[in-house]
């Protein structure tokens, strides 16, 4: 077992080996960052765990003949499944958070692994896997733990997945040397199936509305507020605390009123907490079922740009003052019986108020007032769109509220945006423009019905004309 310690702006990596006498000694591997520190330390675990409590070779000291010949099989003697084994507990335990683990793994386990894990690394050519990925849409769906089948079979979104995982497993094989350094992934050229897209459906800004005046259940309110002000994801608004939320009447009154999303509520199984050691957990909440193999908990946002802060309205800051006047309320009236672990969303008893609960009071707010059904996370991409709107494009701002990692994610919601003046410019053009053209253009004059019939008379011979006026005589008579 290995211990980081942060000495003087520096991260040491500790561990104990045995020397070549048998004596037990300590060794202390020094790096500028924490996360080349965490790196070391999976290594280091995995390393002695197959070859004993010995030194442990760094990155230059793997890269000689003695110890390759030792740790590395080569590509034609080790199958995908093993090798996968060894990726996830070098690469998987050191790059991927909670969450991504606990995905990952179970892809492996239940579409990799029984399918072509017994292929030999050097079975795995481009035509093999491209003939796997397509295969793989007439394999049913792994249904998720405590839900029913779905029916359906893979998805192109799935295949996509599970192609990035045998990618990324293929390179560190490569970089590894279990195959031959010089060649290339045999898994960049492959053909994906084509991934359709499912545009989401959203509601427009006078539906938010009218939605948020007939909701008449509070906590789901405040997290529709929070998702529609602040581009806050449903795990952000569910792990936000009091704490991280400023708006102290100065702070309203100056429009420095502001939330700090710096952690996101999600439930992970027990067995990735154990393997990833704990890794960017903030706090575990108490298990409410005995033998559960989830946990509730609190754990930092997986990239960097998630870690924001986000100003707020002041009639949302308002309304946050409000919630915690009740919140306090419900407090002082249940004592001991209310579980206080100072979250903003919480449901009535303190406890944490999982995301699948605010999905499903959405659903039911949607049912009872014919709303269009659209998923809680909808409401972010709303916000997205209405501030895009807002700012005329200022893309780079918008991003700071939603935390994208990339600008593209919002410039995905930007060109529909565009999309929707381009169709207003056709209506302005016609106003504008043609209206005014035909208006202006030169007018034939319309002909009256008297002046039509003198100019018949006149045409007339003068036989018809006295034909026409003995008829006159006649009927007048």
């Amino acid at each position: 077992m290995a211990t980081i310690k942060l000495r003087r702006n520096k991260f040491s990596v500790i561990y104990w080996y045995n020397d070549e006498f048998g004596q037990r000694r300590q060794k202390w591997d020094t790096f500028e960052t924490k996360k080349e520190a965490k790196s070391r330390k999976a290594f280091i675990e995995y390393y002695q765990k197959e070859n004993g409590m010995i030194i442990v070779p760094n990155a230059l000291e793997l890269n000689k003949e003695d110890v390759k010949a030792k740790q590395v099989v080569p590509g034609d003697q080790i199958k995908l499944k093993d090798f996968l084994e060894i990726y996830v507990n070098l690469y998987g335990v050191s790059k991927w958070s909670i969450s991504t683990f606990s995905s990952k793994t179970a892809t492996i386990a239940n579409y990799i692994n029984p399918l072509i894990g017994d292929l030999l690394l050097t079975d795995l050519t481009t035509k093999r896997l491209t003939q796997f990925y397509n295969d793989l849409l007439n394999v049913p769906e792994v249904p998720k733990a405590h839900r029913k089948p779905t029916g359906r079979c893979v998805q192109p979104s799935n295949v996509k997945k599970i192609h990035d995982i045998i990618r990324s497993a293929l390179n560190c094989a490569i970089k590894w040397e279990y195959l031959d350094p010089v060649m290339r992934n045999p898994a960049t050229l492959v053909t994906l199936p084509k991934i359709p897209k499912n545009k989401r459906k959203v509601w427009s800004v006078e539906t938010f509305k009218q939605a948020v005046e007939a909701c008449d259940d509070d906590l789901l309110k405040m997290c529709m507020h929070l998702a529609f002000s602040c581009s806050m994801r449903i795990g952000e608004i569910t792990g936000l605390t009091w704490d991280d939320v400023i708006i102290d009447e100065a702070s309203i009154e100056s429009g420095n009123a502001r939330v700090i999303i710096n952690k996101e509520l999600t439930r992970e199984s027990f067995e990735s907490m154990q393997r990833l050691k704990d890794k960017d957990i903030v706090k575990v909440f108490p298990t409410l079922i005995p033998n559960c193999t989830t946990r509730l908990l609190l754990k930092s946002p997986k990239t960097e740009t998630s870690n924001r802060t986000v100003w707020l309205p002041k009639t949302v800051a308002y309304l946050l003052l409000e919630h915690k006047r009740r919140q306090d309320e419900m407090k002082e009236f249940l004592a001991d019986g209310y579980n206080d672990y100072n979250l903003v969303i919480a449901l009535d008893n303190g406890n944490p108020c999982e995301s699948r609960i605010v999905r499903k009071r959405m659903d039911q707010l949607c049912i009872e007032n014919g709303f269009e059904k659209v998923v809680f996370h909808s409401l972010r991409h709303l916000s997205t769109k209405y501030k895009l709107k807002m700012t005329g494009g200022d893309i780079k701002s918008v991003q700071g509220d939603t935390g994208h990692a990339e600008a593209e994610m919002v410039t995905d919601v930007y060109s529909e945006i565009v999309d929707e003046d381009r169709r207003l410019n056709a209506q302005k053009m016609d106003d504008d423009f043609y209206q005014k053209l035909v208006d202006e253009s030169p007018k034939v004059e319309a002909i009256s019905e008297e002046e039509k019939l003198l100019e018949l008379l006149k045409n007339m011979s003068a036989e018809d004309k006295q034909r026409l006026l003995r008829t006159l005589d006649r009927t007048s008579a």
